[in-house]
């Protein structure tokens, strides 16, 4: 969906596609890095990508952003939000089932590695647990379908009563954990009022900042998207400074760069012709980021598991190199789930039962009124 109602060919935020895609091979970047360091002893790339979360806090404001320009207009329609769940529900579960059943199969066919040792039914069903899910990225999806279920219920509201209300959701939950001493956590209480809320919440509100912006406005844009990558620059520079205070502050900061720097690239990309967009080059990165996201980790795992004895010896560069080339086989796998699996399954997808479901209540409703009436029949 535009953001602008003055160029409705725009159906996507081609710049913010683009900057999805970099963040979902950052995020590949990360676990390799992470990965060499437990297996290889080594630093890929001097450490530089170990550090810091603030890859994942994109993808919650992200969320929040994308989520509140595409559905917006559905607010206190009623029935929409019904809609609305059951279509991000089958967006986020059938990739998800398949990738983990594919992953619990190689854990099986891998000496020395244990399927048995993961949780399976929650890890299918994207549940709050305790312990990483099979797929070990896929434990940001519990939060992301607290997040979509939270917004359906705003969506159920009175339009302008919507995003009042969820923006005081997060900040209520937010401050009871801070100031309740609760500790935020993938699980139990500390799940529910993790400050992830408030950067998709940060989302959303600059999403409605910029619909009611009337035009393109350059050097607004601009302006805001150097705002937010000298904050990105500081942030990822000093995370062991920010990350030192309770886990809200940190939160907050990132919520603040990247809601800015989404508005800024919306706003910047509204003021320029589609064809002089040039990061609409990269927009298949960015369609296939969660395909990326979920299988990464499949990769990395046969890669480490079984080619370990094998390059024990290498030295830095080389390893670097072939650490390397190991991002890029996984970014393309990522683009061929993709196009082969999760593009086919979201086509199939479950908005005619949705659809089926209201016409139902909708048609018991008025025969029931009907009914109370003297057997006066409507038309829908």
């Amino acid at each position: 969906m535009s953001l602008s109602a003055s160029s409705p060919a725009r159906p996507l935020l081609h710049g913010i596609q683009a900057v999805r895609g970099l963040f979902a091979v950052l995020v590949v970047c990360h676990h390799i890095g992470v990965q060499s360091a437990h297996y290889f002893g080594h630093d890929w790339m001097g450490g530089f990508f170990n550090q810091s979360t603030y890859r994942v806090d994109f993808f919650f404001v992200l969320s929040g952003f994308v989520l509140w320009t595409a559905h917006q207009a559905e607010a206190g329609r009623p029935g929409a939000w019904l809609g609305f769940l059951g279509k991000r529900l089958w967006r986020l579960y059938p990739l998800l089932v398949v990738l983990t059943l594919l992953k619990v199969l190689l854990l099986w066919l891998i000496p020395g590695r244990d399927a048995g040792s993961y949780n399976l039914l929650p890890s299918l069903l994207a549940l709050p647990q305790n312990s990483f899910p099979v797929i070990v990225a896929a434990w940001f999806l519990p939060f992301e379908i607290y997040f979509v279920t939270a917004l359906a219920a705003c969506l159920a509201l009175p339009r302008r009563a919507s995003l009042p209300a969820l923006v005081t959701w997060a900040v209520m939950l937010s401050a009871a954990g801070f100031f309740l001493g609760i500790r935020p956590s993938i699980h139990g209480v500390g799940f529910l009022i993790h400050p992830f809320v408030l950067e998709f919440a940060a989302g959303a509100l600059a999403a409605e900042c910029v619909r009611r912006q009337s035009g393109g406005r350059r050097p607004l844009g601009m302006l805001l998207c150097g705002v937010a990558l000298g904050g990105l620059v500081f942030g990822a520079s000093n995370h062991a400074w920010i990350n030192a205070s309770s886990v809200v502050w940190p939160k907050l900061f990132w919520a603040a760069v990247f809601a800015i720097g989404l508005a800024g690239l919306a706003l910047w990309e509204r003021s320029v012709a589609l064809q002089n967009w040039h990061l609409k080059d990269f927009l298949w990165v960015g369609r296939s980021s969660y395909s990326i996201f979920l299988s990464h980790g499949i990769v990395l795992t046969g890669f480490f598991s079984l080619m370990r004895p094998r390059i024990l010896g290498l030295n830095g560069i080389w390893l670097d190199g072939l650490l390397l080339l190991m991002v890029l086989a996984s970014v393309l796998v990522g683009v061929v789930v993709w196009k082969c699996l999760e593009r086919p399954l979201a086509r199939c997808n479950f908005s005619f039962w949705v659809n089926g479901f209201k016409a139902q209540i909708i048609d018991k409703t008025a025969s029931g009124s009907a009914g109370g009436e003297g057997g006066a029949s409507t038309t829908p």
